[in-house]
This record gives structure tokens, sequence and C-alpha cells, in this order.
């Protein structure tokens, strides 16, 4: 068994073993959110339930005085037709009373649904924004997300329904147990005996489709994985080329066939198992009616009251077996709710002391700097580095030397796992985030290409400055994106990309000016741009770092790039290899050096000499 399987087998039994104390605080727990939620819903159903639950119970006394008139005045006339015509009134009154009672939960509960669901959403993708980085490595962290996901949009109402309906048919059963103790004082200890081995039965199955659930998590991700690879318009071009169409669906149908037929596996052996549990049932349902019919004999109830006990035992039963499956239903819930409950519990980036920064230049300091991704090698070993205010930095190396991840903790995105980061003398994590990242800007090799419109692809850079219509133009001049934003058709207010209707599709390059025009609107004093040019052609490349240099000026900037020539426009260049700092200087003193560095960019040299192509 690997670790993290045998770490998910130990959360799965830690799960499902909790104490009951353990499950009533979540439950409460949870209550209290669906209250913040929908209180007006929550209060309707709550205040509802009652008289939902007690008029069942009215509703066969009624039936009962009404049968035992029928009886009574069987012969009378009009005079007795009036009676039992007054009983049906009464009972038709009830059943009018009960569907406005239906109508006014079903609307109560229709609100609860929609805000409550979208509320719990809410939770957790605000909790995914705010985690620290790092749980993105760990593909753990995804499953754990998904259920919680899953717990939010499925689980979340059942939960409610379930508790609330589990107080109404304990409610109703009360009532119905004072009529069937008038009928015999054994009936109501016949029925709870019988019903005994389908509480069991319940329970067990909660817990088995639940260990299921956690089980197939990783297994439904990868189905999930290969129908987004198959529907993504970005990996069409690729599949088609290399034929993958028919192994890829394959691959998806051989799992989803597995996790179909685990479920099915499971589903016929809880039915096997509730079927054998409904047995007693049945032999308690037939003693207590030869119990009542022994009683009608010897004229102890009369025929009304026989008739409205043995409904009564029907109902009590049925109601019972209800209650049961809905009791054992809330603590299965209550397993998923237990996995929203965890993930809302993971621990957010760490809130420091809220020291800020001035609004210049600063010079950033790293002393003994390592890090390590969990459960993973160490990336960057005790890196000294500094990088003077207004200095310009080209960050080079091989891949896998570490100049991504010394970016993201120059950023504050990672923290270091040994060593520490000082910005103007004073340690990285004593500063809010926040402020902090109000001071940067960067464009990463991977950037986002959002599907809005152009205006938004650059105000995004300062959401709160998206209105200054002026600034977003200029920064689109910078970057050079504005030579094609000014030929869509509705400029800046044109969508962008395909995924929605009347959006325009952009070349990789443009999108690649779009990212780079939210790094200049956003105005920042230390930028950082990683790759910014790979998807560039050489003209548009001379252009990009003539616009680096005026952008950075009076800044603080680190480009990465695996182009030795653009590490030039550098005041100093930094050498990385193996997590380690090997070499720095400017071009003409590193090629001085003849180390890596000049190792680096001969090899490239060659490469664009044309006796060598």
């Amino acid at each position: 068994m690997t670790q993290s399987s045998a770490t998910s087998s130990f959360h799965e039994k830690a799960s499902s073993n909790r104490p009951l104390r353990s499950h009533l605080g979540t439950l409460t727990w949870f209550g209290k959110l669906l209250w913040r939620a929908s209180p007006g819903g929550l209060g309707t159903d709550a205040g509802a339930m009652i008289p939902a639950a007690l008029l069942p119970a009215v509703r066969l006394l009624i039936l009962e005085r009404l049968l035992d008139s029928v009886n009574f005045v069987i012969g009378q006339g009009e005079a007795g037709f009036r009676q039992i015509l007054l009983w049906i009134l009464l009972l038709a009154a009830l059943q009018l009373l009960l569907a406005g009672i239906d109508a006014v939960r079903t609307r109560a509960r229709a609100i609860v649904r929609e805000k409550t669901g979208w509320r719990l959403q809410e939770l957790v993708i605000q909790k995914a924004a705010r985690v620290a980085l790092h749980h993105y490595e760990q593909p753990e962290f995804f499953d754990r997300q998904q259920r919680a996901l899953w717990a939010s949009i499925w689980r979340s109402f059942s939960v409610f329904h379930s508790a609330l309906l589990s107080i109404e048919l304990s409610i109703t059963l009360l009532s119905y147990l004072g009529l069937l103790v008038s009928g015999h004082l054994s009936l109501p200890f016949v029925l709870i005996l019988g019903a005994y081995p389908i509480l069991l039965s319940h329970l067990r199955r909660g817990k088995e489709t639940y260990h299921l659930h956690r089980r197939q998590t990783t297994d439904k991700r990868h189905t999930d994985y290969y129908v987004q690879l198959l529907t993504d318009r970005d990996a069409a071009k690729e599949i088609r080329l290399y034929h993958l169409g028919d192994y890829l669906t394959n691959a998806w149908k051989d799992l989803a066939e597995s996790l179909r037929n685990e479920r099915l596996r499971l589903t016929l052996h809880q039915q096997k198992q509730l079927g054998l549990a409904s047995l007693a049932t049945i032999v308690t349902f037939s003693a207590a009616l030869l119990i009542l019919l022994w009683r009608a004999v010897a004229g102890v109830i009369t025929f009304g009251a026989f008739f409205a006990l043995a409904n009564a035992v029907n109902r009590f039963q049925e109601q019972l077996s209800t209650l049961l499956r809905t009791i054992s239903s809330v603590f299965e819930e209550m397993l998923y709710i237990t996995d929203l409950q965890d993930f809302v519990a993971t621990p957010e980036e760490r809130q420091p002391r809220m020291v800020s920064l001035p609004d210049r230049p600063f010079t950033i300091m790293c002393e003994d700097l390592s890090f390590s991704y969990p459960d993973g090698p160490t990336v960057l070993d005790k890196l000294n580095v500094t990088i003077d205010a207004n200095e310009k930095i080209a960050l080079v190396g091989e891949n896998g030397s570490g100049k991504t991840t010394l970016i993201k903790l120059l950023l504050g995105l990672y923290a270091p796992t040994l060593g520490r980061i000082l910005i103007d003398g004073v340690d990285i994590t004593t500063i809010d985030p926040e402020a902090m990242r109000s001071k940067c800007a960067a464009v990463f090799q991977d950037f986002l290409q959002y599907q809005r419109t152009a205006v938004e692809n650059v105000g995004y850079g300062r959401v709160e400055a998206m209105l200054d219509g002026p600034r977003i133009q200029a920064a689109a001049i910078a970057s050079g994106a504005s030579e094609f934003i000014d030929h869509l058709p509705d400029r800046y207010e044109t969508t962008l990309g395909r995924y929605f209707t009347g959006g325009q599709d952009l070349s990789r390059g443009q999108w690649q000016k779009l990212a780079l025009s939210r790094a200049y609107f956003r105005g920042a004093q230390f930028l950082v741009f990683d790759e910014p040019t790979a998807a560039l052609d050489p003209r548009a490349e001379v252009e990009v770092f003539k616009q680096f240099r005026a952008l950075a000026e009076g800044k603080s900037a680190v480009f990465v790039s695996h182009r030795m020539a653009s590490a030039r426009v550098a005041d100093r260049i930094i050498v990385l290899k193996g997590g380690h700092l090997v070499e720095h200087g400017t071009h003409d003193e590193l090629l001085n050096l003849a180390g890596e560095y000049a190792r680096m960019f001969t090899l490239q040299a060659k490469w664009y000499r044309s006796e060598d192509l």
C-alpha cells in the first residue's frame, strides 16, 4: 500500500467512525450555514413542520368517527346523513389544510435549496482561492476539493431535508402512538422490534456508499479529465493528428465501466441485505393485525376503531421505516458534509502582521533561501542573492534549475521552507500578502486567456481602476495589444475567445500581448516576466524588450528567459543550476568567466549559425 492510499484509508476510517458528538457538532455547524443562507425559508419550513406532523393522526381519528357514525346511523334516514356529511366536510377541510401546508413547505424548500446550494459552492470557491498555493501541488488536495464541491452541490439540501423530516416523522409517530396503545399496549413494541433490522441495514448501507464514493474520487477525476480532453478545443488538433480519439475514448470507457460495475455490485448487495431485513417487518405487521383482529372479535374495539387502528399500524410501520431510513441518511450525509467541513478548515495563507510597503522600488534579499515542494525534492538550496532597487535582473538556467520557483517565492506566492526573504530589510512573512502583491506585477509563461472582453483582459491587472479608459488604452499601446484591439468588431468591448457565442479568437502571441498589458496596467514597483516573448516572433521580441526597459524604468524587475541573447538587456544576470546560484554578473563578465552562462550562450549561438543547421 502506498503512502497516499494508506492516508486515504485512514481518513476514510476516521470519517466514518467519528463519535455521535462529532456528527452532532458537524450538523450544528452546517445548520448555522444554512440559517445564514436562508433564514426565511428555514423558518417557514420548520414552522409548518409541526402541524404537518400532527394532522395525519387527527385525520385517522376523524376517519374513525366517520366510520363509526356510518355504522351507527344506518337506517336513521336524513338526520343520520347530515351527521355523516359533517364528518366528511371536516375530513375534506383537513385534507385542504394539509395541501396548503405542503404547498407552503414546497415553496420554502425551493428557496432553501437554491440559496444554500449557491452559498456553499461560494464557500468552497472562496476557500480554494485563499488556501496557500502549495496545496495545488498535491493531488490529494484536488480529491478533497472535489468531494467538498460534491457535498455542496448534491448533499447540502438533502441534509437539511432529512434532518427536518426526521423531526417531523418523530412527531407523527408519537401522535400515532396514542392510537396504537388504545388498541393494545404491545402494538408499538412489536412494530419497533420489527424495524430494528431495517435500521442496521440502512446504517450499513450509508457507510458502504460513502466509502465507495471516497475510493472512487480519484478515478472519477480521471474520467472527468478524459471527457475534458476529448471535448477541449485546444486539444482537438493533436487528438486528430495522432488519431488519439479511439484510444482516449476506450481509456475513459474502461475506467467508467469499472466505476459503474463497482457501484452496481454494491447496490445489488445492499438490496439483498435490505430485502432480508424487510422480512422482519412483514412478520411484525402480520402479528399486529392478528392482535387487532383478536380485540375486535372479542368486542373490545369497534369496527371503526379496528379500521382506524389497522391504518395506524400500517402508517406507523411505514413512517417508522421511513424515519429509520431518514436517520441513517442523516448520518450518511454527515459523512459527506464532514468532507465539506474539513475542506473549509484547510489552512489559508498565513495572515501575518499588517506591515505595508512604501510606494517606491525596494531591495529584495534572499538569505539561505531553500524550498521543497510537499513530498518532493529540494528545488532551491541555501540561495543567497540580492536584487537592488531599480535593478533589472535576468534569471537564466536550464529547465528544472529553480527559476520559476524562485520568482513565486519573490512574489510571496510560496513561503520558504528554510531561510528568509527580506524586503527593504523586513521579513516577507511579516508583510501583508495583499500589500506585497499590490506592488508586484507578473507575466507568467502559462498566462491566462480570459474569455471576457478586451477591456477586462487589460483591466484585470488592477480591477479597481478598470473604468479608467485612457489608462486601459495606454497599457494596450505599451504592450502592442492596441494594434489588433483597434480592429476588433467592438474594439475594447469585444468578447475574446471561442468559449462564448460571438467571441473573437486570438493568436497566442496576441493573447500574450494582453497579458503584458495587464502587467503594464498594474503600475507595480516590482515586475516579473517569465518567458515574456515565448510566443512572439523575433521582431516582436525586440520590441517587447525595448518596452520592458521602458516599463521597468525606476522599478525593480526580474525576467526569466531561455534565450541567452535577451539577457543582455538586464543590468545583471543570475545563473541557477540545480537550485544553486552558480554565477552572476553582466553579460560580458559572465562570458569572460567561461562558465555555465558562457556554455549555454555558445550552444545557442551555434544553433543560430546557418552552417550548423
